[in-house]
């Protein structure tokens, strides 16, 4: 690890919510990704593997550009939730999609799911300003 690597994880240490909150959405997508290759698709998996790289790639850089990677992480999370919150409102109080499939990622349990990700987003990107 270099200097900047040490430097960046200190500050992680230091400020354990925003170091939960980074790592629980990065563990995530990571167990998402698994869940899907199993199930025969590879693309989620490649997706959040290049998050990942990018991340440590960023980190080994400056600071400057792991708050970059840490700004577009938070946009992505917070477009995610969004269109998962939409979706799910849509499902309950317009029309219930009838694949059990479809239903089950709509449900009320999926929608507090993406309230608490749309929460670590906006805390990302709220006090990243103040950390790095």
């Amino acid at each position: 690890m270099n200097k900047t690597q040490q430097n960046i994880f200190r500050i992680l240490k230091k400020h354990f919510v925003y170091s939960t909150a980074l790592g629980f959405t990065l563990l995530f997508f990571l167990y998402k990704g698994f869940v899907f290759l199993i199930i025969g698709s590879y693309i989620p998996l490649i997706l959040i593997s290049v998050i990942v790289i990018l991340f440590v790639l960023c980190s080994s850089h400056s600071k400057k550009s792991f708050k970059r990677i840490i700004n577009i992480w938070a946009i992505i999370l917070i477009v995610w939730s969004s269109a998962r919150l939409l979706l799910s409102l849509i499902n309950q109080l317009v029309k219930q999609v009838p694949q059990s499939h479809i239903s089950e990622q709509l449900n009320i349990f999926s929608g507090l799911l993406s309230l608490l990700f749309l929460y670590f987003a906006i805390n990302l990107l709220r006090f990243k300003k103040r950390l790095f």
